[in-house]
């Protein structure tokens, strides 16, 4: 695997790239808020991971991603246009005019529904994990973001992301609002481990960075562009998913044309614990589904 950056206007993309020497359409995997290219190694499946081409690529500002703090009062001019417009001209650079199929996670899920309606020749197809379309979020993760909005609790949630990057006890406790079976989380394999990254990745991240990012997002919404997507697309989350409702994925399901929908009985926002069997399924399904329709 290859660590690159990728150079944006006043950013930079970090990407891994993997198995590059294989002649298959890319998978291109983004992860969510807080979180790191680091995530998806260990939860894919090995038939992925090993057998096909893939790009993790990352959130803007999220380590060892550079955003200019000089330049992070833009955010009252990003759009999800905008946004779409960084990941065209990071997998440009990446993968040339070559299609990708994209598979997103919450923030990711995001991307990828904004980069499928504004550059439908990218994106052959797209499945979205607890994707979202309007940015307000529930639970705690909204509670953060809303004092993210005013400059007089901002400075509370830049010393809440410092603290919560120096105790793994903390960091736990925030993670557990995400999750819905918290009898499965328990006893997944991937709990330990994946966690162990999570938070090592939460610990490099830039707390004034972060917190704009919590600000910006509130404000993008790319509800109206969903009836532009063509490409095959699959929505899916969990029911009891503490911080995307249930609603809005199935509300996002409704307005993207002739798109699949899978729900997760019980499950919450943190898909690769709760639920990895179902999801690797899936993953595997839907991929070779799409190679079969193209060949």
């Amino acid at each position: 695997m290859t660590l690159q950056l990728i150079p944006l206007p006043h950013q930079s993309l970090a990407a891994i790239t993997a198995n590059e020497q294989l002649r298959t359409t890319p998978v291109v995997f983004i992860h969510g808020i807080t979180t790191s290219i680091d995530l998806w190694e260990p939860i894919l499946p090995a038939s992925i991971r090993d057998g096909r081409r893939w790009i993790s690529l990352s959130l803007p500002g999220h380590h060892p991603s550079q955003l200019d703090r000089r330049h992070i009062n833009l955010g009252a001019s990003i759009t999800a246009k905008t946004w779409a417009d960084w990941y065209e001209q990071a997998l440009s650079q990446l993968v040339g005019d070559e299609p990708v199929d994209v598979v997103g996670w919450s923030t990711g899920g995001f991307t990828g529904l904004t980069l499928a309606a504004h550059y439908p020749q990218r994106v052959r197809s797209l499945m979205s994990i607890s994707g979202f379309t309007s940015g307000r979020w529930l639970g705690w993760l909204g509670l953060f973001q809303r004092l993210s909005m005013s400059s007089l609790t901002r400075w509370a949630i830049e010393n809440g992301i410092r603290s919560v990057s120096r105790h793994r006890w903390l960091f736990d406790r925030l993670m557990a609002t995400a999750i819905g079976d918290h009898v499965a989380f328990r006893n997944s394999a991937l709990r330990e481990p994946v966690m162990l990254d999570c938070f090592r990745a939460y610990a490099n991240h830039d707390p004034r960075v972060m917190t704009e990012l919590f600000r910006i997002i509130s404000r993008l919404d790319a509800t109206d562009s969903l009836s532009q997507i063509r490409c095959p697309t699959l929505i899916c989350g969990g029911e009891s998913d503490p911080y995307i409702p249930v609603s809005q994925t199935r509300r996002i399901a409704e307005h993207v044309p002739n798109s699949e929908l899978v729900l997760w009985p019980k499950a919450g926002h943190i898909f690769f614990a709760e639920r990895t069997r179902e999801f690797h399924e899936l993953l595997v399904n839907w991929l070779e589904r799409r190679a079969l329709l193209a060949e």
